[in-house]
């Protein structure tokens, strides 16, 4: 295997783009064959910053440069396709200080040729999308992705990496959300922002990323075109189990330099010479884009009209819409747990659940949670399954199409106490409006919730030991 190196000093523009270099293909799938792998290589280069350009910035585009340079040699080579399957960073916090660039990123790649020409690519993902990011794939078969051969999405950030401070807390037409303008991609969000705690495949085209739960961004073809402080996605069912980003908890952002949070409706009225709608809502726009201001009631007297204040804001394109969703039963993996459950049969491994899931957050338990439908959430730490959860609702009800109840094993959201407890037997323990079944593998809570006059099975939770 060759290695290559080269030093240079990066400048200020985040991207170096990709050369059109039409003969070779920088994989983002295998191919659906056993392929030749011609020869692998291992290239890297030295940089450092200058100080018009941040950390993420020149290691962004020291990752393109050798891309670039991994396809120049491909070429050259006369190779069908290069797959990138390890990446080596090294940062040094002295290197500014030093005349000598320590900072350097390598990639070990493979020089491929398919088995025929403008042959089909497999469903198994290649591990580096063509920014050099590593990626998960997400939900290969569900409905809501059937209109795609593949899916790609990036990755989040699971280990808690450490996030760059946010520099700016202005929101206007000039700058966007916190330096973000509208119709940035999903890198140029991971490069100001650093990776997300949360993405989410919504629909063939439609991207959901969350920062915490104060800070979401919507991508429609990877293009930026919606961002709020306000979740509309999610139930608070599961919400509750998201961890938090203080940077944008504080909510200290400033709206065309007038509003800002927890401020009276009526002053920022004067403070932008407009009026709030019967929503008590204020809107100001700028061409094709609309910034929203949303109030709600701070405190009610008696006798007294309620005061709105500034909540939430969304800075949005005017002719982007907000989507109902329709998500399938991830039917295959509820199957599969079940089984591993009930049956003892062995459980698949925590990247085939990962294929399998829609969405992949961090948890405010260290852990992440990985989002296969409506219901079904199951949480993993590295290799292991710690749990399943089989809630009443993953996405907040107004967004859904359709809303099918969850099945699992023989258990079904909706059945009454009693249909439960004659289909498990007298091996439970019962109290109230839980049934709990265990034995020497695991632990499984049924949670029963009120309807009308009868009590019904709403949601579980499953502990692995």
């Amino acid at each position: 295997m060759r290695f290559i190196t080269k030093s240079v000093l990066i400048g200020a523009s985040l991207f170096i783009p990709l050369k059109d270099v039409l003969a070779v293909e920088l994989y983002q799938f295998y191919p659906a064959c056993d392929f030749e792998i011609v020869d692998t290589i291992k290239v890297g280069t030295r940089f450092g910053s200058s100080g018009r350009s941040t950390d993420a910035q020149s290691l962004a585009n020291a990752r393109q440069e050798v891309i670039n340079n991994i396809l120049d040699i491909a070429q050259a080579r006369d190779v069908e396709g290069v797959i990138l399957t390890k990446k080596s960073v090294v940062l040094d916090d002295n290197s500014s200080e030093s005349k000598i660039i320590r900072n350097r990123v390598s990639f070990t790649a493979q020089l491929v040729n398919n088995c025929a020409k403008d042959a089909a690519l497999s469903a198994k993902a290649t591990p580096y999308d063509a920014n050099g990011l590593r990626k998960f794939a997400l939900n290969f078969e569900s409905k809501i992705r059937a209109k795609k051969q593949h899916t790609i999405t990036y990755e989040v950030n699971t280990d808690k990496l450490p996030l760059p401070p946010i520099k700016s807390l202005s929101i206007d037409f000039e700058q966007g959300v916190f330096g973000l303008p509208l119709q940035s991609t999903y890198d140029e969000a991971a490069a100001l922002f650093g990776r997300p705690a949360g993405v989410y495949a919504l629909d063939d085209d439609l991207l959901l990323v969350s920062y915490g739960r104060d800070f979401w961004l919507t991508f429609l073809n990877d293009k930026l075109v919606s961002v709020t402080n306000k979740n509309i996605w999610f139930s608070n069912e599961l919400l509750s189990m998201f961890d938090f980003d203080a940077r944008f908890e504080s909510q200290k952002w400033r709206i065309l330099d007038v509003a800002s949070y927890d401020m009276p409706m009526v002053d920022i009225e004067k403070g932008l010479n407009t009026q709030q709608n019967s929503l008590h809502m204020i809107q100001r726009d700028n061409a094709s884009r609309v910034i929203s201001i949303h109030g709600t009631t701070k405190a009610v007297e008696r006798n007294k009209p309620p005061q709105y204040v500034a909540s939430y804001f969304t800075y949005a394109l005017k002719n982007s819409e907000q989507r109902k969703l329709d998500i399938a039963l991830n039917t295959h993996i509820a199957n599969m747990l079940s089984q591993h459950i009930y049956d003892h049969v062995a459980l698949t491994d925590v990247e085939t659940l990962k294929s399998y899931a829609i969405g992949q957050v961090r948890s405010n338990r260290d852990t992440q949670l990985l989002i296969m439908d409506n219901h079904l959430v199951v949480d993993v730490t590295g290799s292991t399954v710690n749990k399943v959860y089989l809630l009443d609702s993953v996405f907040s009800t107004n967004q859904l199409t359709t809303n099918s109840p969850w099945r699992f094993g023989d258990l079904q959201q909706g059945q009454s106490v009693e249909a439960v407890k004659s289909q498990l037997g007298d091996d439970i323990f019962s109290f109230q409006d839980v049934i709990e079944i265990s034995d020497e593998h695991f632990n499984q809570e049924l949670f029963f919730s009120g309807y009308g006059d009868e009590t019904l099975l709403s949601s579980a939770e499953i502990i692995f030991y």
